[in-house]
């Protein structure tokens, strides 16, 4: 018999989709302890690759999964202070009273990721690839994946690079987002630009128009997150060019794994939010 999930094989677990989120779902959430017990479940010393957001209320901010499958750091880059990263493991970000989620109940100054997708990596099958200088970073990676028939993969670019567009979700509003234009509106979110600099970038890529949904927004197959690694600002990726020490390192997916999780009410109150 074949397991559905195997923790042989590579995989992307991912805890709600984006499209749930844009259309409002902060309800259906996962909390770092949950998130460690599901990554504990693989080779602690796979690589894990992830991204999502939290529940904060008007102060969402960009969430980075970085390290091994055995202890996985978990990054948030804030809105409220230049996309300043904070590493919920151990810290909280300034101004707690600032932090507020709208469901009733748990902590509000705890993070709970409303989306969240993990990439199990498997290592023996990466492969690194060095950049000239003044490639777009996003257009190199889809086309060379489009090239090589790859479907669903990971990815961690690393590096110089230069002319680096950010953004950190400041607002996903409880009535939902539309972003059909991509991540452009002002009222939600904050706009950093980078000169050149020490780069770590996490991404997740899915060619599949139904796997878009769950780890980006449609015609959008790459969803990259990162930060600058000695000022340790950043965000959501929208564009990035290269430069001569850029490297990419592809992990291909074999399998995602979708859990969303206490769906059996089937409306859930608000908490008065201003």
């Amino acid at each position: 018999m074949v397991q559905i999930v195997s923790d042989k094989r590579s995989i992307i677990l991912a805890f709600n989709t984006i499209e749930r989120l844009l259309k409002g779902d902060f309800f259906h959430f996962s909390k770092i302890e949950e998130l460690v017990q599901e990554t504990s479940h693989f080779d602690k010393e796979w690589p894990v690759i992830g991204l999502g957001t939290t529940n904060w209320y008007k102060r969402n901010g960009e969430a980075i999964v970085e390290g091994i499958a055995g202890s996985p750091e978990f990054l948030w880059a804030d809105p409220e202070n230049n996309g300043k990263l904070i590493n919920l493991n151990h810290e909280h970000p300034d101004h707690e009273e600032n932090l507020k989620s709208p469901v009733i109940g748990p902590e509000d100054a705890l993070p709970q990721f409303p989306f969240m997708a993990i990439a199990m990596c498997d290592p023996k099958e990466s492969q690194e690839y060095s950049l000239s200088a003044g490639e777009n970073i996003h257009k190199w990676i889809e086309n060379k994946f489009l090239l090589e028939n790859l479907g669903l993969a990971a990815i961690h670019v690393h590096g110089k690079l230069d002319e680096v567009k950010s953004t950190a979700a400041c607002y996903i509003p409880i009535g939902g987002l539309e972003l059909s234009e991509g991540y452009s509106l002002k009222d939600n979110f904050k706009f950093i630009e980078y000169q050149t600099g020490d780069w770590s970038m996490q991404g997740l890529y899915g060619i599949n128009p139904t796997i878009q949904q769950v780890l980006s927004v449609p015609g959008h197959p790459l969803h990259i997150h990162g930060y600058e690694i000695n000022e340790k600002r950043g965000g959501h990726i929208n564009e990035a060019f290269s430069t001569s020490s850029t490297r990419v390192t592809v992990y291909p997916i074999k399998d995602i794994n979708i859990r969303i999780k206490d769906l059996d009410k089937a409306l859930l109150p608000v908490k008065p939010l201003l």
